[in-house]
């Protein structure tokens, strides 16, 4: 019963992860008056179409009153995300426009989910197909000179706040932090990173094995 209980809490941090991240990765674009932080993400943002790294992931679970930290990679390109798990949580998560994909290699069992442009609460696909600006979405305040505090102005699934730590680099987002209603925080810190390597889309799509079970919902 723990190990369900846990299992579920850890899914639903990875939805709202993938939000953050196609909110924020993917098309961060904002207006020159603000001040330096949002300069250095959409000058930045203009010259990526693909990005590949690793990650550090710090889960903090209030029900539960737990901490975990999870090792990975990650890849994206336009909206496509590939986000891949190392040790013992061998999990692999694709996710595009459409489709959800949460792949367990060990149990070699994927779970599979629709997502659908009318349903913001459950993914951002509002902001991909619209293409809207940071400002349109989020009140947009100033933490310190390199971190920027991220309010959504609408319901966005359960996301009370999310924190960018800025870098002027290449890829310029250095950790992403993301409160949730409950009072759960996820963290997660990027690291060497690289930029416009031509990742191939097909890099993206889950093509799963003849053992492989594929459960949808």
């Amino acid at each position: 019963m723990c190990q369900k209980i846990e299992w579920t809490g850890i899914i639903k941090f990875m939805t709202t992860i993938l939000k953050a991240l196609f909110i924020i990765l993917l098309y961060l674009t904002v207006c020159y008056s603000q001040e330096n932080a949002l300069s250095i993400l959409e000058n930045a943002y203009k010259n990526i179409n693909d990005v590949s790294g690793s990650f550090t992931q710090t889960s903090y679970i209030k029900d539960l009153n737990q901490t975990k930290q999870f090792k990975g990679r990650f890849y994206i390109k336009k909206d496509k995300i590939r986000w891949q798990y190392s040790g013992k949580f061998n999990q692999v998560i694709y996710l595009d426009k459409q489709t959800l994909t949460v792949y367990d290699k060990t149990k070699k069992q994927a779970i599979q989910s629709e997502f659908k442009a009318e349903t913001y609460g459950q993914l951002p696909v509002a902001l991909l197909s619209r293409m809207a600006d940071l400002a349109k979405d989020f009140e947009v305040n100033l933490k310190s000179s390199d971190t920027l505090i991220l309010i959504p102005k609408s319901k966005m699934g359960n996301i009370k706040t999310v924190e960018v730590v800025v870098q002027n680099s290449d890829f310029p987002v250095k950790s992403i932090k993301v409160i949730d209603g409950a009072g759960n925080r996820i963290k997660i810190d990027f690291y060497n990173v690289r930029i416009n390597e031509g990742l191939s889309e097909a890099f993206f799509k889950f093509v799963p094995e003849h053992d492989d079970t594929v459960l949808k919902y």
